[in-house]
């Protein structure tokens, strides 16, 4: 039987995107019979796999429905404390460890406790559990985190498909667990901002983990490890590396173009760059001898394969940018709406409010209703442009 894997990458606030291609791209994938049974998930892509995998032995169109649903959730009071609340303790905390006092440390800036809730509730744990146990509809969910002492990627993993036995040297390790509320905060936990997130199971990979997108630099080589044949991935950095800007080029940067450019390495690069890969070994892979010899010149019995592939991310790299600062304009840059939320105006006011590339920073922070309707509907956009540009879904 042919394996579909589903990639979910980062992209914070930006996740609107991933489930808006889903709306379109699951009937589609449902319809070929090739719904994905290896689900794959970094940060807020972790986050929507897990609902993948809680709803997978639904119907198609109630899958699309629950995903909405959660993306209606992920509002600013639902995934975040407001900041002003937590200066205090932030304050605190920050003085204790200038002293000395390492009890009392300082691990993020946002508090994340009601995103905690709110996986908890709004996710079928039970629902998931039972679905990867019995396999019939999706068999393997793999969330990545990356160890704050090592360096590690780690991928927690539940379901019944073998794990790859890499060497010790991957930068990459897979482990079998029980998936929990804490492995999704995990994985989430964007450095500095939010939180790092202390693991306790499996005890083998008991640790302090940050976003699974911090140190992953290969984001399809675990859908491939988990033995998949085809490959969807969905990611909500530029689809295309970014022109030159000569009209900006000669611009002061701040704060927020610094904090942006890391976020894009991160979020943006790794994706796009794993996608150009497999394009140009599914060309070598063409060519049967060539691909042969390829592989026993690296030391392996195995030619190389061609993976047919769907890699859908923003077709307008500006769009989500433009769309979220927009928002930020509209619903949160009156006086009104700073007293009643001042966290994004004092967010957009320390990191520069002219900054060229302070939308691109909000992005993924814009935990606003709108900000996802826009990004959700940018997504069916280039879902369904993929699928008229690709009739079969599936390239090589």
């Amino acid at each position: 039987m042919t394996t579909t894997a589903l990639v979910l990458d980062a992209g914070g606030a930006r996740s609107g995107y991933q489930v808006g291609v889903l709306q379109v791209l699951l009937p589609a994938l449902d319809d070929l019979g090739a719904r994905p049974r290896v689900l794959v998930g970094s940060s807020a892509g972790g986050l929507i796999a897990a609902a993948v995998a809680a709803t997978a032995r639904r119907t198609v169109a109630d899958q699309v429905e629950a995903l909405g649903t959660l993306l209606g959730h992920g509002t600013k009071p639902r995934v975040m404390r407001p900041l002003w609340r937590q200066l205090p303790e932030m304050a605190l905390r920050y003085a204790s460890e200038t002293v000395g006092w390492s009890g009392f440390r300082l691990r993020g800036i946002i508090d994340t406790g009601p995103l905690a809730a709110t996986l908890r509730e709004h996710v079928d744990w039970g629902a998931l559990h039972d679905n990867l146990a019995d396999g019939t509809a999706v068999d393997t969910l793999a969330v990545t985190a990356s160890s704050v002492r090592t360096g590690r990627v780690v991928l927690f993993t539940e379901g019944g498909r073998p794990l790859p036995d890499l060497p010790a040297d991957r930068h990459r390790h897979y482990v079998r667990t029980r998936l929990t509320t804490d492995h999704l905060m995990a994985s989430a936990a964007v450095p500095v901002l939010f939180p790092s997130v202390h693991v306790t199971e499996p005890a083998a990979a008991a640790d302090w983990y940050v976003d699974g997108a911090t140190r992953r630099r290969t984001p399809l080589a675990p859908a491939l490890d988990l033995g998949a044949d085809r490959v969807v991935a969905v990611g909500t950095g530029r689809r295309e590396a970014p022109e030159s800007a000569p009209r900006d080029d000669g611009r002061d940067v701040d704060l927020a173009d610094s904090a942006a450019t890391l976020l894009g390495a991160v979020m943006d690069d790794p994706l796009r760059h794993d996608l150009r890969r497999l394009r140009e070994t599914n060309v070598l892979a063409g060519d049967r001898g060539l691909a042969t010899a390829l592989a026993r010149a690296g030391g392996s019995d195995r030619p190389l394969r061609e993976v047919p592939y769907v890699g859908i991310a923003p077709r307008d790299g500006d769009a989500l940018a433009a769309a979220a600062l927009d928002t930020f304009r509209r619903n949160h840059g009156s006086l009104r709406a700073t007293l009643r939320d001042p966290d994004l105006q004092i967010v957009h006011r320390i990191l520069g409010s002219d900054s060229p590339l302070q939308g691109e920073l909000l992005s993924y922070l814009m935990f606003d209703p709108d900000f996802s309707a826009v990004a959700a509907d940018l997504g069916r956009k280039d879902a369904r442009a993929w699928l008229r540009e690709h009739p079969g879904v599936f390239v090589t």
